[in-house]
């Protein structure tokens, strides 16, 4: 510390910027003339843009549902993806679980077994245990053995919380 400013100082330096982003985020949401369009492309932009975008959903989730398929995908990314569980599950599981089902149904055709697991994840994150049920059963039947481990995680998971 060089001494200029006492940990006090810092910290009232920490809440003022902490209520500044409080009310730009306020002043987003109410006056915004396309909200979800410039949330869409943050999402899709540089990691601050991701960042706060993903942040600014967790706090404020009514946009969430018309950004799933994004949010959905984003949550396959290792730097982002526990920021886009969080902001999924800010909003009401109940509004969003059927197109999360469908939006990951979607994805495991293709997915490997990373992508399998961040999947699970998620819908352990909305504590979905009937989709969690469902993709252990499709990881048995696969033949990729990572695949199958992960099913065999997603079983253990259900266990434990049981």
């Amino acid at each position: 510390m060089d001494g200029s400013k006492s940990d006090e100082d810092l910290w009232a330096l920490v809440v003022t910027a902490e209520q500044q982003v409080a009310r730009a985020r306020a002043d987003f949401y109410q006056n915004a003339g396309s909200r979800r369009a410039v949330l869409s492309a943050a999402l899709r932009g540089s990691a601050w843009d991701r960042g706060a975008a993903l942040s600014f959903l967790e706090g404020l989730p009514s946009d969430v549902p018309t950004l799933l398929d994004q949010l959905v995908g984003i949550s396959l990314s290792t730097g982002s993806a526990l920021a886009a569980r969080k902001a999924i599950a800010a909003r009401n599981p109940q509004v969003t679980r059927s197109e999360v089902r469908r939006l990951v149904e979607e994805q495991l055709p293709t997915a490997d077994a990373d992508d399998w697991r961040r999947l699970a994840e998620l819908h352990l994150h909305l504590n979905d245990r009937v989709a969690l049920r469902g993709m252990a059963a499709r990881a048995e039947g696969s033949g990729d053995p990572e695949i199958r481990e992960v099913g065999q995680d997603i079983l253990d998971w259900l266990s434990e919380d049981s």
